[in-house]
């Protein structure tokens, strides 16, 4: 209702001027340049009008070319996205297939069309590396430290890279910067660990473990072992060095951390022996036997009481294999002692069955070479000894290498 009243209104006022120039058009006079024109008032006006419409036809006409332009231009925006997604996705696809070339092409296709996209320069990378082009994969990955979003993919491309050359520094100076990130990553955090495990950098492991993103990088079982493992080795490290009192420091915090590290009592019975005061070690040798039987421990817990004769030793062994008395390695250990002590029934009776099919290769490997010592020793039985000496042989040769020293955190993991 108020358009039409308006309208009215507008229409009205139109005819009233219309009217009032008809009865009184009077007369314009111009003179520009020497140029002159005579008019009325009424043809001046409607002259204005037509002028004012041709200029808002023009501008019209000049938006509606350009909103066409536009819409050109984002057309060919719009298919040279579509071009450059269909090379990116079949780049990947053709590096999946391993198609060299292909990922190659499209790799360089798609980076024409998608220009700084970080889908490309992974892209890039991967074709390169298909091709075994290091160059490429390093230049690729360099780009992609000018980005916050793909930093973190580049410094761990050129830190393995770094490893593979063999170049260890500049691997450590990636992954170091990786690691002093807001959001550090654990790859880094397990990089860096592996190479100052494998450089025996013991107090920089340390601290790398002691971090609060490595506690959160590891689930708490795994940390403490690694932290434990750590320890041992700064032990063994002082030992080395004749420094016990730091080695059986270093030993108790491994014990702290992870009492059943069968390593730590290890270390621990070790530094205390070298100070004369193996006795104090003895109960943590005894806690982890009754647990985990093991060789080690045993070595360990005869250093700890130097110059004991075989019957004690005997006797001792007997008390120690109380807590597992029909575990392998404690059959092994009394039947050993025996040995030593000349107790041939009792070495005999302890070895029985631990060479059956069901008894590990290592186990059964060490029983067969105690039976030929028994066989020689008891009876002077040549023969009998000989046969033992070739089984124990087949089974050791069936029961593995001995394990390494440690060169990363997966080897502390599984020592």
């Amino acid at each position: 209702m108020g358009r039409l009243v308006f309208y009215i209104l507008s229409v009205a006022a139109l005819v009233a001027v219309a009217v009032w120039l008809a009865n009184d058009p009077g007369d314009v006079h111009l003179a520009w340049h020497g140029w002159r024109v005579d008019t009325s008032v009424g043809v001046l006006v409607a002259a204005i009008i037509v002028l004012v419409a041709l200029i808002l036809l023009v501008v019209k006409l000049a938006g509606a070319l350009g909103a066409a332009m536009r819409a050109i231009a984002a057309r060919r925006r719009e298919q040279r996205l579509n071009r450059g997604m269909t090379s990116l996705g079949d780049g990947f696809a053709a590096v999946a297939a391993g198609q060299t070339a292909a990922a190659r092409r499209l790799a360089r296709e798609a980076a024409g069309l998608l220009k700084d996209n970080s889908a490309v320069l992974i892209l890039r990378k991967e074709a390169a590396a298909l091709e075994g082009n290091t160059k490429g994969v390093e230049a690729a990955a360099r780009e992609m430290l000018e980005r916050p979003e793909t930093e973190l993919a580049g410094l761990r491309t050129l830190a393995t890279s770094a490893l593979a050359a063999g170049d260890v520094i500049s691997a450590a100076d990636y992954a170091r910067r990786a690691w002093t990130r807001r959001d550090p990553p654990a790859w880094a955090l397990t990089l860096l660990l592996d190479l100052e495990i494998g450089r025996e950098h013991w107090d920089d492991a340390l601290a790398l473990i002691d971090s609060k993103p490595a506690r959160q990088a590891f689930t708490p079982a795994h940390h403490a072992a690694l932290k434990s493992g750590i320890y041992v080795r700064v032990s063994a490290a002082a030992l080395a060095r004749n420094n016990t009192s730091e080695a059986a420091v270093a030993a108790k915090r491994a014990m702290g951390v992870s009492p059943q590290n069968r390593a730590a009592v290890i270390a621990f019975a070790n530094a205390m022996a070298a100070q004369g005061k193996g006795a104090k070690a003895a109960s943590a040798v005894e806690r982890v036997w009754a647990e985990h039987p093991h060789p080690d421990l045993l070595v360990a817990y005869r250093d700890l009481i130097p110059g004991e004769n075989a019957i004690a030793w005997a006797q001792r062994v007997e008390s120690l294999a109380k807590a597992a008395p029909e575990h392998p390695e404690s059959r092994l250990a009394v039947a050993a002692a025996a040995l030593g002590a000349e107790l041939w029934g009792q070495a005999r009776n302890r070895l029985s069955g631990l060479t059956a099919q069901s008894m590990p290769a290592d186990v059964r490997a060490r029983a067969a070479r105690m039976l030929a010592e028994l066989e020689s020793r008891q009876r002077g039985d040549a023969d009998a000894a000989a046969d033992w000496l070739k089984v124990a042989l087949e089974f050791q040769e069936a029961s593995g290498k001995k394990p390494q020293a440690p060169r990363t955190a997966a080897d502390l993991l599984a020592s």
